[in-house]
């Protein structure tokens, strides 16, 4: 059975970087005993976590005999990690059970997690100071879930002394989850010889390729890190393999400036194939579909050291060609070196295993470590030329360099930055950006934007003060100056205007106008807090109703098991200020059954009553077709309003495949045309979708 199981599962992964799925039951089935021997053991861990004193107040008499201890609310992720895994796989036995191990990699995470438990309630937790192989978690703000990553910190580390940090994303693995991700990472056993970082291995949420929360996750991973440990900022290295590579590709691009070094492995810069779906992508398909197909942003990679790396005879070897040639287009020279290529144009260099298939030669991860430690010892630096480019202002700095705003939306953004030898003067050249923020040039003395001038005296400092003491006058230190306000440049009528603007006042801009975390598509919601309105009213059109409240439902058990979350569900009677302030709010239902549609219904991009859905030009019967877009939310214009999305975000077809595959579905808005099936099944049918303007208004192009 176990060299059917491998045999299974190399067979898949053969098949490419996004490898198949299979639609059927893994080969192995837990018993009835086994099922039970596991829920009686997280009924055990369940107890024991509850019986911890979270949330009280000692009294004196309990501090003072000791025999209760307070608990350190931020190591309870630590231990919830644990038992969220057993509760997983029991929710899923017919899905995630592949040998019998994994019976005994959830028993035993459970045991992990009740030594956690015990070490808590004797006050002596010992794995916040541990060194090798641990699994420590964090909460997400996406859904509130506690997720788990995995480190590996060398016996080397000194907490008063900043390390350097390695983030792994991991490849594809169709038998992964929760249980024996922690099974295999710890084992408490002493980080590689050698090794003088920490390394962070991320969940990324399952295999999403490392979008929207799966990105969140990477992010959110290291946000925990780094408040735990002591990391050197300016040495943070992305390393990823296969899907993993193809993450790093993805991620190292899209944030440059972040990176002392980025690292892909098995994979070229041109994202997921979408090798599932029959169907042509529309033009706005094809518009979002450059956020993921990476190798669109390869010009990013002049801004940050990085590795490109594949076998002479893996499947990504024409991606990883394509990728290098798309550099080349840009202007940069490679030179050959045996299967290698290399530049002196830009710290870039692409690697080729010989005659290797899909893992990793010995002599070019070797010269990979080189390239990496070399970059390290640098550390991450702001090139005198930065030149910059993307596709959505979710991804909208680099270095010091924020767009804030385009002229059209999804289509290629640029910045040509470069600075003069004595820092005197910085001449930047832009490409469809309408509004773009720099800091006040503390050594620059001038801006030229687009070949017009903008100079910037010296910052003032202020006098030295006076003050008179007992034994005469004495000058004192000055108070440092407030931090300078940035420079807002803004086209108008094709010639930039500048002005001071501050964060606060930036905060105050309710303009309706796409900005950096508020831009779309519709899926952009997943990558930060949100929370699902179920409606409770009467409907206007009941076929709608019906489909919107099955699509909550859908959602819900999509996402728990694709996404390892649960979804936060709520009334539209129950919604407060506090969920509108702080997240974004996914509404299902209209004007009629949903509270939230009817209060705000007439300030939305799309109009629909009891007789049309109004988009733009375009009119349908409101009786079977159903509006589903993304805006931002009238009540609250910092957050989005998701209407009616959510369910045809992620398909089971897809997902089984990997989440990654469905993001060239997504546009701004679409059209469902309503149908009843046979089995009492509401289908909802794309007719119509495309993209909002910067305006947030329907484009007509």
């Amino acid at each position: 059975m176990k060299k059917m199981l491998i045999s299974a599962v190399t067979a898949l992964l053969a098949s490419g970087v996004f490898a198949a799925q299979p639609d059927v039951a893994p080969p192995y089935q837990p018993t009835d005993a086994e099922l039970a021997t596991i829920r009686g053991k997280l009924d055990e861990f369940q107890k024991a976590y509850k019986a911890l004193p979270i949330g009280r107040v000692l009294t004196t008499m309990e501090k003072m005999e000791k025999k209760i201890f307070p608990v350190d609310m931020s190591l309870l992720p630590d231990v919830e990690v644990y038992g969220k895994a057993a509760d997983w796989m029991l929710r899923y036995p017919k899905e995630e059970f592949w040998t019998a191990n994994d019976v005994k990699n959830t028993l035993d995470t459970l045991d992990l997690g009740l030594a956690r438990i015990k070490q808590i309630a004797e006050g002596k937790p010992a794995w916040p100071a541990a060194k090798g192989c641990l699994v420590r978690g964090y909460r997400s703000r996406v859904d509130g879930s506690v997720q788990p990553y995995a480190l590996k910190i060398p016996e080397s580390y000194d907490p008063k002394k900043p390390i350097r940090l390695d983030v792994i994303l991991h490849g594809f693995g169709p038998t992964m989850n929760e249980a024996n991700f922690i099974a295999q990472r710890d084992s408490g056993k002493p980080a590689t010889a050698g090794q003088e970082y920490i390394r962070l291995e991320v969940f990324g949420r399952l295999n999403n390729g490392y979008r929207w929360c799966g990105e969140t996750d990477v992010l959110e991973a290291m946000d925990s890190v780094r408040a735990r440990y002591a990391i050197d900022p300016e040495r943070i290295v992305l390393r990823g393999f296969s899907m993993g590579g193809a993450g790093a590709w993805g991620m190292g691009l899209h944030y440059a400036d972040m990176w002392a070094a980025f690292e892909a492995g098995g994979s070229g810069a041109g994202g997921s194939s979408s090798g599932f779906k029959n169907d042509q992508p529309s033009s706005a398909q094809d518009a979002v579909g450059r956020i993921y197909s990476t190798i669109g942003w390869m010009l990013n990679a002049a801004n940050v050291p990085t590795v490109g790396y594949c076998g002479e005879e893996d499947t990504p070897f024409g991606a990883l060609k394509a990728s290098r040639e798309h550099l080349e287009s840009e202007g940069f020279k490679f030179t050959p070196s045996g299967l290698n290529w290399t530049t002196t144009d830009i710290r870039c260099v692409f690697l080729i295993g010989p005659k290797t298939e899909h893992k990793w030669h010995p002599d070019s991860q070797a010269e990979s470590d080189k390239f990496i430690n070399e970059a390290c010892v640098k550390g991450r630096q702001a090139p005198p030329h930065i030149r910059f480019v993307s596709y959505s202002l979710r991804y909208n700095h680099c270095f010091d360099i924020n767009v804030d705003g385009v002229e059209a939306g999804y289509a290629r953004t640029e910045v040509d930055s470069v600075t003069s030898a004595d820092k005197k003067q910085r001449t930047l050249k832009t490409r469809n950006v309408a509004r773009m923020l720099l800091p006040y040039p503390v050594a620059c003395q001038s801006f030229t934007l687009d070949g017009q001038l903008f100079p910037f005296p010296p910052m003032q400092q202020p006098r030295p003060q006076t003050r008179v003491a007992a034994f005469g006058a004495r000058r004192v230190a000055p108070a440092p100056p407030p931090a300078p306000p940035q420079i807002l440049f803004e086209k108008k009528k094709g010639k930039w205007e500048s002005s001071y603007i501050t964060d606060a006042q930036s905060l105050v801009d309710k303009t309706p106008h796409k900005r950096p975390g508020l831009q779309g598509p519709v899926n952009d919601f997943l990558m930060d807090s949100f929370i699902c309105v179920r409606p409770t009213g009467t409907p206007q059109h009941p076929l709608a109703n019906d489909y919107a409240k099955a699509a909550v439902d859908r959602f819900a058990k999509s996402f728990s098991k694709w996404l390892r979350g649960d979804i936060r569900i709520k009334n539209d009677t129950e919604v407060t200020k506090e969920d509108i302030a702080n997240s974004h709010l996914v509404v299902f239902g209209d004007a009629g059954s949903n509270k939230l549609l009817a209060q705000i219904a007439d300030k939305l991009p799309i109009q629909w009553d009891k007789l049309h859905v109004r988009v733009g030009k375009q009119s349908f019967d409101a009786n079977e077709h159903l509006p589903a877009f993304i805006c931002p939310n009238p009540f609250n214009p910092r957050r989005y309003m998701v209407v009616n999305c959510g369910d045809n975000l992620l398909g089971t077809r897809e997902l089984r495949k990997t989440v990654a595959l469905n993001w060239l579905q997504e546009t701004d808005y679409d059209v469902l045309k309503l149908s009843k099936e046979s089995s009492g099944e509401i289908k909802g049918t794309s007719v119509a979708q495309g993209l909002f303007d910067e305006n947030w208004k329907v484009s007509e192009k």
